[in-house]
């Protein structure tokens, strides 16, 4: 995923300073978390560019930088979203491990998996909560970005059952494994 792009995405909609922006980008895309160090980078590197412009405001007794979008940014925003993303490759910590693994690892592993389980269950119960019922969404005054939102929960509830199956196999695999050495050695 781009930071950047979304990052520019919600200077677009409303200018804002680091630490609301961070809360918006949190918001908007159902729980992922944007830590500071991915967002306040993402506004350096926007602002670099010229695709946003910075402002300071010490109103409220406080120094922030307000950051807007410029025209630049705005084009550079639509031609984002109009190219078509690249299928991006599999980068959980989860299937790194599973890859470099031996034998002797299994064990660890299998626990780890059982693990990663019980988080994306608890994910899956947590995102049901907070995703609208269909009916609602089919309410013609409901806005694209409730749609949107929606759309990105159920998106992410599908791959969290996706990635349990994942799970559920490789610890199934990783047993047979542990097997067939014990029965070898």
């Amino acid at each position: 995923m781009s930071v950047k792009q979304a990052v520019l995405g919600l200077v677009i909609e409303r200018p804002g300073y680091g630490y609301e922006l961070v809360q918006r980008f949190e918001e908007r895309l159902g729980g992922w978390r944007a830590s500071k160090t991915a967002v306040y980078p993402a506004l350096l590197r926007l602002h670099a560019s010229g695709a946003v412009q910075r402002r300071a405001d010490s109103s409220a007794h406080r120094n922030v930088t307000w950051y807007e979008a410029t025209d630049q940014g705005r084009s550079e925003f639509r031609a984002w979203l109009r190219t078509a993303p690249e299928l991006m490759p599999m980068r959980d910590e989860m299937y790194v491990k599973i890859a470099f693994a031996t034998v002797d690892d299994l064990a660890f592993l299998i626990e780890q998996t059982r693990q990663q389980e019980q988080l994306c269950l608890d994910r899956i119960d947590r995102l049901r909560g907070a995703s609208p019922e269909s009916d609602q969404l089919a309410n013609p005054d409901v806005d694209w970005r409730a749609i949107g939102q929606a759309w990105l929960l159920r998106t992410e509830v599908a791959h969290l059952a996706t990635t349990i199956e994942a799970l559920q196999d490789a610890r199934d695999l990783m047993k047979a494994a542990i097997c067939r050495e014990r029965s070898a050695g």
